[in-house]
């Protein structure tokens, strides 16, 4: 059995980006699309994945780095066994340093290919199922006090039990206001924390986080860098959640090690793909740090990775996963639905990701790479 074909499209999606700094303040807003990769091989058996790359100015890359990326590391992949995915991995990492967009498409494609080779779930491939079912996490927008408890109950009432709430947007007595507001709300069961999408200086998360600290919140990533979330989580003591600034397993461990993050969010496009995110979760599951698992965006093939990968942990270890399907784009004829809050992979999923791809929406291919 052979790899012969890459083929690659580009569907665009609207991902309903929320009021933050990012749309506030940006002068260019980039069209977004999600990058579908299709791997077939001499046999018939066909390997899918995907990518939705982040706007340039909330991660270091381009919707085209994607494409161009799986272009340069296609020699190293046509004519390969899939069977034989770990040695075809290792030979795109030594090819190809960064660019973890287009690396978590290629890899989720091989990976999936690499399970249905072997006629066996990916969760299984991976070293099977740990967890029976996982939760998912319901977003919060910035809105009005009564928007934002709206929103809460109406996600309550579907049976969310975990919860971004969106902030800084505006000033910071604005955040301090919501975060009294919303933990004053909260249940005995249920988990919140406030993400500001990077957005505060220093100064300002120091102001928000002291005049809340009684409550002990959990933040999520407040400033734009390491050093500066570092510098606020050691002063300040309340819980915090790392997101787009652990960029590696190295930078994992770092935070572990300085002791500042709690709860990790791990953007297989941020943390260098898939490879790389299966390998921070032998370190979360070693040190004992939750993690959610997700990319920027995507549709029901990144969802369908996702909870693979999450279903190989603990449930205790996984934080919340992110609901990527949308009616505006059935890329999934089988999407996996969350009920009441929760995910769950079939008690007997198909070989690979188990994804029914609607090929009626992928349009025509932006390239074809042929051995």
């Amino acid at each position: 059995m052979r790899i012969e074909r890459i083929i690659l499209y580009s569907v665009p999606i609207d991902v309903g980006m929320e009021l933050t700094r990012y749309v506030a303040s940006q002068s260019i807003d980039p069209a977004l699309d999600t990058l579908v990769v299709r791997i077939e091989t001499d046999s018939g058996l066909i390997g899918w994945g995907e990518v939705c790359s982040a706007p340039p100015y909330y991660l270091p890359e381009l919707s085209a780095g994607a494409r161009e990326g799986i272009r340069h590391v296609a020699p190293l992949v046509l004519g390969r066994d899939p069977r034989q995915v770990l040695s075809v991995l290792g030979d795109i990492g030594a090819a190809l340093r960064g660019h973890g967009n287009a690396k978590t498409a290629l890899e989720m494609a091989l990976w999936d290919l690499a399970a249905k080779a072997h006629a066996m779930p990916l969760v299984d491939l991976w070293g099977g199922r740990v967890a029976d079912s996982l939760p998912v996490l319901a977003v919060v927008r910035i809105g009005t006090r009564d928007e934002t408890l709206a929103s809460l109950e109406a996600f309550r009432a579907e049976g969310y039990s975990r919860f971004q709430v969106k902030v800084g947007a505006g000033e910071a007595h604005d955040d301090i206001s919501t975060i009294r507001m919303v933990e004053d709300m909260k249940l005995p069961h249920e988990r919140i924390w406030y993400d500001p999408n990077r957005g505060w200086s220093v100064d300002d998360a120091m102001r928000v986080i002291l005049a809340v600290r009684d409550l002990a919140p959990m933040i999520e990533n407040p400033c734009e860098s390491f050093e500066e979330c570092r510098n606020v989580a050691r002063r300040t003591g309340v819980p915090f959640m790392l997101d787009e600034v652990i960029d590696g397993p190295r930078r994992f461990l770092q935070a572990v090690q300085d002791e500042v993050m709690d709860v990790a969010s791990l953007k297989t496009s941020a943390v260098g793909g898939i490879e790389a995110t299966r390998t921070i979760m032998t370190l979360a599951k070693t040190l004992g740090v939750p993690v959610r698992i997700e990319d920027y965006y995507g549709t029901g093939i990144l969802l369908a990775c996702v909870t693979h990968l999450a279903h190989t942990l603990p449930r205790k270890m996984v934080f919340g996963l992110y609901d990527y399907v949308s009616e505006d784009l059935p890329m999934v004829k089988n999407p996996l639905k969350v009920e009441n809050g929760e995910i769950r992979l079939p008690d007997a999923p198909g070989p690979g990701l188990d994804v029914d791809v609607n090929e009626a929406v992928l349009g025509d291919p932006v390239a074809v790479i042929e051995a």
